[in-house]
């Protein structure tokens, strides 16, 4: 009898084994599926912007999302984010001229020729939108920042037109900002040929003076509105656009009108200009200029005004407007 207890008790002490590991096993899954019903629950009765944590979250939408933090490389870049409402706001930027400071609030990164990385790296942009022919150098030390780079040209009327519509596409593409990009395509467009004249346009420095081609941006806009390059500048190209000509070059051109755009003090440089134009000079062919010369507003014409490229051709065509057609 004792010796058949004692077969008995391993066959019933797995028995209790193993009713015990299925009782667990049905809690288990009991618990599970309790687990997954209440997470269920508690993401549905989730308000929207606030997911339960550990839970994916969606990107935000534009609305919702703290403004892009943006670095100006360019002066025109600062207006269009600015055209652009909340979406997005520059932080930090370059100066127009050498004597004009940013306004308060901005990071003052210094020339747009060699804007001060230590700044840039104080205020932690999230975009740095930076001029291909100027800044491509150095997008590896920007992006090791952390910061995304978006490098615009802004050469012609079409390529000003294209990194605007670049701009607005790297910061959501903000209604407002769409709607002026809209406004200065057709305004561009609507002042295609209305004006009709020969001119020389130069760019002006203490000392020194080159003949802006086709190839800068006011040459090309200068050719959109309809006036002709008097001078075919080849030669030593210091910036993209910007050619030095040899007075043998000037001797021979006889422009309707001359455009000047001053790098430093207008007066000075004018004053310089009109030394070289006197007569019995190599450019004394510049002061006959029957339509005269002009000193370009600085705040429009000293770098591509972007947003204002319309209002910049309004006041080609004003100096120069084509006659009546016949």
């Amino acid at each position: 009898m004792i010796r058949a207890q004692s077969l008995l008790a391993p066959i019933v002490l797995a028995a209790l084994c193993l009713e015990l590991l299925f009782a667990t096993t049905a809690r288990s899954d009991s618990a599970i599926a309790a687990s997954a019903a209440s997470a269920v629950s508690a993401a549905q009765a989730e308000p929207a912007g606030e997911p339960a944590p550990g839970s994916a979250v969606s990107p935000p939408r534009p609305s919702e999302a703290a403004p892009i933090r943006v670095a100006a490389l360019l002066p025109w870049v600062a207006d269009a984010v600015a055209a652009s409402g909340d979406e997005a706001a520059v932080v930090a930027g370059v100066r127009r001229s050498l004597h004009e400071p940013l306004p308060a609030g901005l990071v003052d990164l210094g020339n747009p020729h060699s804007p001060s990385l230590e700044r840039l790296v104080d205020v932690q942009p999230d975009l740095v939108v930076a001029d291909r022919a100027i800044h491509a150098r150095l997008t590896p030390q920007i992006e090791k920042l952390g910061a995304k780079v978006l490098l615009l040209g802004t050469d012609s009327v079409a390529e000003t037109l294209a990194s605007l519509d670049a701009l607005s596409a790297a910061i959501g593409r903000p209604v407002l900002l769409e709607a002026r990009i809209a406004e200065v395509r057709a305004g561009i467009a609507a002042l295609a040929d209305r004006s009709d004249a020969s001119v020389v346009a130069l760019f002006g420095a203490p000392g020194s003076f080159y003949v802006l081609t086709e190839r800068a941006w006011l040459g090309d806009l200068a050719r959109h509105v309809g006036l002709d390059l008097a001078l075919a500048a080849t030669g030593d190209e210091r910036l993209p656009g910007l050619v030095a000509v040899s007075d043998e070059a000037m001797a021979m051109v006889h422009p309707d009108l001359v455009l000047l755009v001053a790098h430093g003090d207008p007066a000075r440089i004018r004053a310089d200009l009109e030394r070289r134009t006197a007569a019995g000079g190599a450019w004394s062919g510049l002061a006959g200029a029957r339509l005269g010369i002009h000193v370009l507003d600085p705040n429009l014409f000293s770098a591509n005004p972007g947003l204002g490229i319309v209002r910049a051709a309004e006041a080609l065509v004003a100096l120069a407007p084509a006659g009546p057609e016949t």
